[in-house]
């Protein structure tokens, strides 16, 4: 860039020339404008797309509540109501020290009585007292040890392992359903080898062979201290023999656990309305989150005369309008009381939010479930006769607009982002040419400043010339 000696007067080139290129810069800074309205309108569809994700886990929540989300619906009513949050169980025991219970999906509701007689147990063997578990020698040989069912498995100790510790991890190195452990019993000779099965009760029982004979080292003795034991118990009467403490195959979709040697409990199942309610308050929420924001960002000011920088924009009609008229609907399902959300304590407001009547919810759950699971995840007809369903509708949907590919919102974000690249190309380009002209303008309003000195001093020159002559 040309130096300008501006002390002596002149012209103030730089002021010029900046005051001159800040004219023509004004299409660069509309551009730049545009580029920022585009970004901000790329934020707010990042932001809705969040909400209509979160919207969606919701959904997703409630018809597969604890799986993993299919790639395709189930078709079948009864399906869907097996994977789904209205299929969770609750239990409770009058009892929690004798016997608890956890239930699955599904399972069938009711009392059980529970009477524990003997509990499972793990077969044990431990050893003679040792008073070094490295230390201290044992004999050589060979430990034969054959769980029930299983291949009896050698295991081989010599000069490198004849101690506890080495005869624990040769026994562990084998992972063979059978573990052992080094105990330390507080007294003298404190340290015992203890091997027990990786399973209690008599179909895991262990079979041990000791061959540790050579050598004139210690001795190892191994004798049982726990016998394996099956666990024994009556529910509802009928005598159950089990190999765990952990009763599963019992009664379908129920497990109990044994806590005590004896004692009797009354297991209860139930529905779990309170999880069910807290899924619709969720549902409710997220919906809310997403109408929200759409009337957040389409909204007209008046007083402003402003509005929102989505406003009008097709993506966040489509969002709100098709979810909207899938909750609105009203579904005629054969043999089906309920047909409208409102009958299930869930109603859609003027402004387009949804409220949840949770008295009302509770009392429906309780009096009419059956037609209550019906109205969210069931086929039936709409107003137009078109089959659809509720909650899987509304997923299908949020399926579509979210979709990274095909969805609407990702279309609409990357033609903005291609408007963006298309504008910061344009804006380099005038940007250059800008800089250029800068060039030009300030080599040309440099001379002219270099022409005007020069006239100044032949004015003094002139001047002083006249004032001699008249002299």
């Amino acid at each position: 860039m040309t130096s300008i000696n501006l002390i002596n007067g002149g012209l103030d080139v730089l002021g010029i020339v900046d005051n001159l290129i800040a004219v023509e810069r004004l299409p660069i800074d509309r551009l730049e404008t545009r580029v920022e309205n585009y970004q901000k309108k790329i934020s707010a569809y990042q932001a809705l797309n969040s909400k209509l994700l979160a919207f969606k886990t919701s959904i997703e929540s409630l018809l597969f509540q604890g799986e993993d989300v299919p790639l395709n619906m189930p078709s079948a009513y009864a399906d869907r109501l097996s994977k789904s949050l209205f299929a969770l169980r609750t239990t409770a025991s009058s009892n929690e020290d004798a016997v608890t219970a956890t239930a699955g999906k599904g399972a069938a509701i009711g009392n059980y009585s529970v009477a524990v007689s003997q509990l499972a147990k793990f077969h044990s063997f431990a050893s003679n007292n040792f008073l070094s578990d490295t230390d201290t020698l044992t004999k050589t040989g060979t430990l034969v040890i054959q769980k029930a069912g299983e291949a009896a498995v050698t295991i081989t100790i010599d000069e490198t392992n004849n101690n506890l510790q080495g005869i624990k991890s040769a026994i562990n190195s084998q992972n063979a359903g059978f573990t052992a452990t080094i105990m330390n019993d507080g007294s003298g000779t404190p340290y015992r080898l203890v091997i027990t099965s990786d399973d209690s009760g008599t179909a895991n029982a262990l079979t041990i062979t000791n061959n540790l004979t050579q050598g004139a080292d210690g001795d190892v003795t191994l004798l049982e201290t726990t016998a394996a034991q099956d666990a024994e118990l009556e529910i509802n009467g009928v005598s159950i023999t089990s190999s765990s403490n952990t009763v599963a195959d019992a009664i379908e979709g129920i497990t109990f656990e044994l806590k005590a040697e004896s004692g009797t409990a009354s297991v209860r199942v139930e529905r779990d309305d309170d999880a069910i309610v807290a899924g619709l308050k969720d549902f409710v929420s997220k919906y809310n989150d997403v109408v929200s924001y759409v009337t957040s960002q389409s909204r007209y000011d008046a007083t402003q005369k402003t509005a929102g920088i989505l406003a009008g924009d097709f993506a966040m009609r489509a969002a709100h309008t098709d979810l909207a008229s899938i909750l609105s609907q009203s579904l005629s399902i054969s043999g089906n009381s309920f047909r409208v959300l409102s009958q299930a304590g869930i109603t859609l407001a003027n402004n387009g939010t949804l409220s949840l009547d949770e008295s009302l919810l509770r009392n429906k759950l309780s009096s009419n479930f059956d037609d209550l699971a019906h109205l969210f995840l069931a086929d039936g007809l709409n107003g137009v006769g078109a089959t659809t369903s509720m909650m899987p509708a509304i997923q299908d949907r949020l399926k579509s607009l979210t979709d990274t590919i095909d969805g609407p919102v990702f279309h609409a974000s990357g033609a903005l982002q291609q408007n963006i690249s298309r504008l910061n190309l344009q804006i380099e380009q005038m940007e250059s040419r800008l800089e250029m002209r800068r060039e030009v303008l300030i080599t040309q309003y440099s001379k002219a400043d270099a022409a005007l000195r020069q006239l100044s001093v032949l004015q003094a020159s002139l001047e002083g010339l006249v004032s001699s002559l008249k002299s």
